[in-house]
């Protein structure tokens, strides 16, 4: 899953490359906001709203735009990141909403044995 997850984040690095965009089969661009971020425009679309003299778009702009970026790097990092690429290929039934979720929780509790197991050294 770690390595789907960087395979696709560099499909879609190739895709803005080339001037595409990756879409789901029902149309919704998969595009993270990290990527959406880097682009100028949409810098200096940010910076001036963090300059607006709205106290509080001032403090929370900036944190939500940084716990956003936080939150899909950390996916990125444990690979949970493709479970929301499956959510967006598969639809929002709540039978496979149901099952996305127990996949990403038995995917997510093996990482963690994982990570005791390599800490302890076994």
């Amino acid at each position: 899953m770690y390595a789907v997850s960087f395979s696709l984040l560099a499909a879609q690095i190739h895709a803005d490359s080339y001037g595409l965009t990756l879409r789901a089969p029902d149309g919704t661009a998969i595009k993270p906001f990290l990527l959406d971020t880097v682009r100028v425009p949409t810098i200096n679309t940010i910076t001036s709203n963090v300059t607006q003299s709205n106290e509080t778009a001032f403090i929370l702009d900036p944190i939500i735009a940084g716990a956003t970026i936080a939150w899909q790097l950390f996916q990125l990092l444990t690979g949970t990141y493709i479970f929301n690429l499956i959510y967006l290929f598969a639809g929002a039934s709540p039978l496979v909403i149901s099952i996305i979720a127990g996949i990403t929780i038995l995917y997510v509790f093996l990482a963690i044995n994982a990570l005791i197991a390599k800490i302890r050294g076994v």
